[in-house]
């Protein structure tokens, strides 16, 4: 009973030092903002914790959520008492245990947070609405942390800005109305970095992750729910999926993190103070296709614009955010066992026969026609920039490298190094193109995504030539993905046309032609601008905020989370007489 109510005690107490953690960081000198007090308190909710697990009857999953947060919080007394034996005990010291300290709480918080919402979906019926309320949510959070004195230079930042701006983070979008070197903080800048990685990955991947280490209460019903937020059709080793997204993640962005770092020779020129920070950023920022950057004129700054090893490292990290977890994961399975075995068979002399099928018809898509908009994007800006904004580039290569990076980054990811300003129109139509099509399904990008464009292509072809059915490589492509495809592209269609006429309406004396660019990159993702952002009424930047959670979350997401019924016997076990309609 004793454990019972200090468990109920622990529950209640978690919204209080998040409430405590939002005013320490927005009054530098607020009352009870110490060492002492800090440390007093996680020693006491570690006692408190350490006391519920004695209790045998805990519910397993939560005694698992327990045991994680008191590891963290005994890490974290640990370090602060080592730091002060070994140290003098000076300012420097206490900073550092503060801020060492203030992670762990916010940690804390975190892993509460994610318990908390595996109950919630478990209960609530739609995957979908719950998909789109973490997004909503974390927008929400990440404004009124921004908004903090702590995050911003400025004195205070309107709400519509910090909104603006968390949105644009946690959609990974990279649409800015405020400078994001010179108006916030190395706080600020750590919030929005955290934010990216959030959206990039998606809160609900996150407590997947977190679900992990609480398995033992994991139930069917939660992992049909996460093989939705993962985009697969299977819930065997769900959970499993959800750590190799993660760890593959930190894997990828920490060698991205390395290769920014020692690719920047001239250090003296960056204008960071910390390149470290500098390397983290741009890497979690390229892997998720944000285009958010800790340069005021981002990757076109005159200290990266010519670094064209730096530029390529962007691009592939990039590319490899936007192709989506499932393509890679099984693309990578192919390259494991086509090692293993021509090893097997020169070292070993066995013979080592693959699975059949071992690439799904799903990757071949997928990374064909991320292959051809790549290519066919390079040879274009190659040519129609040629005499423009690359005729800075003087070098051949770095022509070439340049052109391959506008075609990666104008799909999905914001990062530029041409001025777009002297961009031709045919260069900003077919940018506008790229932007539309985005990145892969179940990757960090928005768009359509490259498999509904070859999907709807494809049926047009099959169509033309009299066939009343898709077919690629002796597989049928079901009706349901077709229909699904049409549908993506007819409501982004009618979506951004709405859009654009609202902020026209708005903003009337805004070109068109740059609010038209402005709203393909919102509902993309894609974050590229001809710099009319920061210049927009507050409900032109509303209408951007609703479109980049929309390109984010996904327009038929949003239908099925508010128009799909979960009833019991909503199905349609029957069929109406087929009735014609005159297309053409």
């Amino acid at each position: 009973m004793i454990q019972i109510k200090f468990q109920n005690f622990l529950d209640m107490f978690t919204p209080i030092i998040f409430i405590y953690i939002i005013f320490s960081l927005g009054w530098k000198n607020f009352l009870f903002f110490n060492v002492e007090f800090l440390l007093g308190m996680v020693l006491i909710i570690s006692m408190l914790h350490f006391f519920i697990l004695l209790d045998k009857n805990l519910e397993k999953g939560y005694k698992s959520m327990i045991f994680l947060s008191l590891f963290i919080l005994i890490l974290t007394l640990i370090f602060s008492f080592l730091k002060i034996f070994f140290s003098y005990y000076n300012e420097n010291i206490t900073s550092d245990i503060k801020i060492y300290t203030l992670i762990s709480l916010i940690l804390y918080v975190l892993i509460r947070i994610t318990y908390f919402m595996r109950i919630v979906y478990v209960k609530i019926h739609n995957p979908a609405f719950i998909f789109i309320t973490s997004f909503v949510f974390l927008s929400f959070l990440g404004s009124i942390l921004l908004m903090l004195p702590a995050s911003t230079v400025v004195k205070k930042i309107s709400f519509i800005d910090a909104l603006f701006t968390s949105t644009s983070a946690v959609c990974v979008t990279g649409l800015v109305v405020l400078d994001t070197a010179k108006d916030f903080t190395y706080l600020g800048k750590i919030f929005i970095l955290i934010l990216i990685e959030l959206g990039g990955l998606g809160i609900l991947t996150i407590t997947s992750f977190f679900s992990y280490f609480f398995r033992d209460g994991f139930s069917f019903k939660e992992a049909i729910f996460i093989s939705n937020f993962l985009n697969t059709k299977t819930t065997n080793n769900v959970l499993s999926l959800a750590v190799k997204v993660v760890l593959f993640t930190l894997t990828v962005e920490f060698i991205g993190t390395l290769l920014i770092y020692f690719s920047i020779k001239e250090k003296n020129s960056i204008e960071s103070d910390n390149l470290l920070f500098f390397s983290i950023f741009h890497s979690v920022s390229a892997f998720c296709n944000s285009g958010f950057s800790t340069l005021s004129q981002g990757l076109y700054s005159q200290s990266v614009r010519f670094n064209y090893l730096f530029q390529l490292i962007i691009a592939f990290l990039l590319i490899l955010g936007g192709i989506g977890f499932n393509i890679l994961f099984n693309f990578f399975s192919y390259i494991w066992l086509t090692i293993k075995k021509y090893f097997l068979k020169i070292f070993k002399d066995e013979d080592f026969r693959c699975p059949v099928h071992v690439v799904t018809l799903n990757t071949k898509i997928v990374i064909l026609t991320t292959f051809f908009l790549l290519f066919f994007g390079t040879v274009f800006y190659y040519i129609s920039e040629y005499h423009c904004s690359l005729s800075e580039h003087s070098s051949f290569h770095g022509k070439w490298i340049v052109s391959f990076f506008s075609s990666a980054t104008s799909r999905t990811a914001g990062f530029h190094v041409l001025n777009m300003n002297t961009f031709t129109p045919i260069t900003i139509f077919f940018t506008i193109f790229l932007m539309w099509i985005g990145a892969s399904p179940a990757s960090t990008g928005g768009g359509i995504k490259t498999s509904t464009f070859a999907l709807a292509l494809m049926n047009i072809i099959s169509l033309s030539r009299g066939k009343n059915r898709l077919e690629i490589q002796r597989k049928e492509i079901s009706s349901e993905s077709i229909r699904l495809s049409f549908s993506i592209i007819m409501l982004s269609i009618i979506v951004i046309y709405i859009s654009i006429l609202l902020i026209i309406f708005l903003d009337p004396k805004e070109d068109i032609l740059s609010i038209s660019f402005e709203v393909f990159s919102a509902f993309s993702t894609a974050g590229l601008s001809l710099g009319i952002t920061s210049n927009l009424s507050n409900g032109s930047k509303l209408i951007l905020i609703l479109l980049m959670l929309l390109g984010r979350i996904g327009i038929f997401n949003v239908m099925i989370g508010f128009l799909r019924k979960n009833k019991i016997g909503s199905h349609h076990y029957y069929r109406y007489p087929k009735g014609n309609v005159l297309i053409n």
